[in-house]
């Protein structure tokens, strides 16, 4: 019992002394440090591959050598794959370098050939057609027909024109329209609608109106007047009227068949065209 009792104080001098100098206590086990203690055997020295293995050839160490380089190729790929990557936004802006001088003109754009557009067809995009008179140029490849909204109109179709006709001389209760021409007392007048009325009117336009009797002449040194004469045969009246649509005029016929003059109809056109807008 002393013996142990001398132990137990002899331990616990000792883990005492180990808080005083700030070491932990040794809990290992003496069997545990014997073996630890103990010399370790010499490892057996390991048969070197070059001492067995036969020299590399050229071509191997060519191979192994291109393997190496691949291998730092696709590193380096991938290494500036991550920097293209980077967002812009974390990237500094860089200034904007000088405008360049200004290329050289282009060739003058040209409208694609109009085509006659056909039922049961495809039109392609800006392709350019013709449908019941007017232009279309389709803004999409579609089968629609022109005129829908896969389509923009380019040019509508126009109206036919109205041509002057010549009716003769004016007949009261006659039916007339617009831009007949006729004639009355000597002078001219053209309808400006359908059903003008009586004729003059406001809805008559004069062309031509016959002019006054002018002052009689001096008499001459050949004596008196001598006695009325037989009535002589009827003057030359318009028979018809010549019409000229290139050049907007209408040339009087006489019935005679000689030519009493021309009227220049385009200003009249012009101003009507001008008024009824």
């Amino acid at each position: 019992m002393a013996t142990v009792t001398n132990g137990r104080e002899i331990m616990a001098l000792r883990e005492r002394r180990y808080r005083e100098l700030g070491v932990p206590p040794d809990d290992e086990d003496v069997l545990v440090r014997w073996r630890r203690l103990q010399p370790k055997p010499e490892p057996e020295p390991r048969e070197r591959e070059l001492d067995t293995a036969p020299p590399p050839t050229m071509a191997e160490i060519n191979q192994r050598i291109e393997e190496r380089i691949a291998a730092e190729h696709e590193r380096m790929m991938a290494i500036m794959a991550e920097v293209i990557a980077i967002p812009e936004e974390w990237m500094p802006a860089a200034p904007p370098g000088p405008p360049g001088p200004p290329g050289t003109p282009g060739a003058p754009g040209k409208l694609p050939i109009v085509k006659l557009w056909q039922p049961e067809s495809v039109s392609y995009e800006a392709q350019v057609v013709s449908y019941g008179g007017a232009t279309y140029q389709a803004l999409r490849d579609t089968a629609q027909k022109p005129g829908g909204s896969d389509w923009i109109c380019l040019a509508m179709p126009g109206r036919d024109a109205i041509t002057p006709e010549v009716r003769g001389t004016y007949k009261e209760g006659e039916q007339y329209g617009k831009l007949n021409i006729v004639m009355l007392n000597g002078s001219s007048f053209i309808a400006r609608c359908d059903d003008p009325g009586e004729c003059p009117g406001p809805n008559w336009q004069a062309l031509s109106l016959v002019g006054k009797r002018g002052p009689a002449g001096p008499k001459g040194d050949r004596g008196e007047q001598g006695p009325r004469g037989p009535e002589g045969a009827p003057g030359a009246i318009i028979a018809h009227w010549e019409l000229d649509p290139t050049n907007y005029t209408a040339r009087a016929i006489m019935s005679d068949g000689s030519i009493a003059g021309t009227l220049d109809l385009r200003v009249m056109f012009e101003r009507y065209h001008t008024e009824v807008r």
